[in-house]
């Protein structure tokens, strides 16, 4: 009779865990649109114009117009020349050689660039934030799947433990007692070892226009970033320390404290075109990519000292 109970308990017991076992590894169910579609995208590419380019070589430009260069510091006159304007202020430099009417036509031009990238600058920084955004929303679905699953089978190692305490008590004998504690403990053991490695789903995520891989390969120019932005991104004199570019300060910081530890699988998931995400990794991307937003905002400190020159030189 006891054997006959012990028999049906022990295939309970191990029909719970094949559930469970199943339980844990079971894939989320998710839309298409969930981990396909790129709605931060902007929704036609950027023509930018090819007259409002930062010059290669300013100090070239700077040397035609000694008055430019007395009027305004180093740093702003490298802001102008984010923002397309050197020609502009090269001939507010020669006040004596302009009308009224044309002093205040080149002023209009410098404030129309100004606010061409200052839209440019907020433009990045939201898709920047959707981009965030999108990768946490997925991370944050799957920590919920992943807590589910560890409550699920953490019940059940509990479950488990109790019911072979139960079983040990109402069967007699060394034989049936050590079959029972090792039958009740490789199953407890195995629904914990579930619950240790329920976290590893993977679901596909995709960014095609990856924001970040033009910072990450360092290049010289770039289709996906305005050029005033670019440029102010990869000149050395707008970074604090002026020995790196900001560009490869954030690369750095990504290195030291985000990407440390990582594969080079990983890292070209996180700067290619996407592919399998763990949780994990979509928190990785998501931290990447508010550092990078921050950055990009900065760049209006940048035109704000600019602009407050402008003005007392008015």
């Amino acid at each position: 009779m006891f054997a006959s109970i012990y028999l049906r308990l022990c295939f309970i017991l191990l029909a719970t865990s094949a559930l469970l076992q199943g339980c844990s590894s079971a894939k989320p169910h998710l839309s298409r649109s969930a981990t396909f579609d790129t709605y931060c995208d902007p929704p036609l590419p950027y023509q930018y114009d090819a007259a409002a380019q930062p010059l290669s070589n300013l100090d070239s430009a700077l040397a035609l117009s000694p008055a430019l260069a007395r009027q305004f510091s180093r740093h702003d006159l490298l802001v102008a020349n984010a923002v397309a304007i050197i020609p502009q202020l090269q001939q507010l430099a020669q006040p004596n050689q302009l009308s009224v009417q044309d002093d205040e036509q080149i002023r209009q031009q410098i404030l129309t660039r100004l606010l061409s990238v200052q839209t440019q600058i907020a433009s990045l920084a939201a898709e920047l934030d959707c981009e965030g955004e999108r990768a946490d929303q997925l991370a944050t679905y799957l920590d919920e799947q992943d807590d589910r699953r560890i409550r699920r089978l953490t019940i059940g190692s509990v479950v488990v433990g109790a019911i072979t305490t139960v079983i040990t008590a109402f069967i007699s004998g060394d034989n049936a007692d050590k079959i029972t504690g090792i039958s009740g403990g490789l199953v407890s053991a195995a629904l914990g070892g579930a619950a240790a490695f329920s976290s590893n789903q993977r679901v596909p995520f995709q960014h095609q226009r990856n924001l970040l891989t033009d910072v990450w390969e360092q290049k010289k120019t770039s289709t996906t970033y305005s050029p005033a932005v670019w440029y102010v991104l990869n000149e050395k004199a707008f970074s604090n320390s002026q020995q790196y570019s900001i560009a490869h300060n954030i690369r750095q910081r990504w290195l030291d404290y985000v990407l440390s530890g990582t594969s080079d699988a990983e890292r070209a998931l996180y700067f290619g075109g996407g592919g399998p995400y763990r949780a994990d990794d979509l928190h990785t991307r998501a931290n990447m990519l508010n550092q990078l937003q921050s950055s990009v905002r900065l760049i209006n400190q940048e035109l704000q000292s600019l602009l407050l020159n402008l003005s007392k030189k008015r």
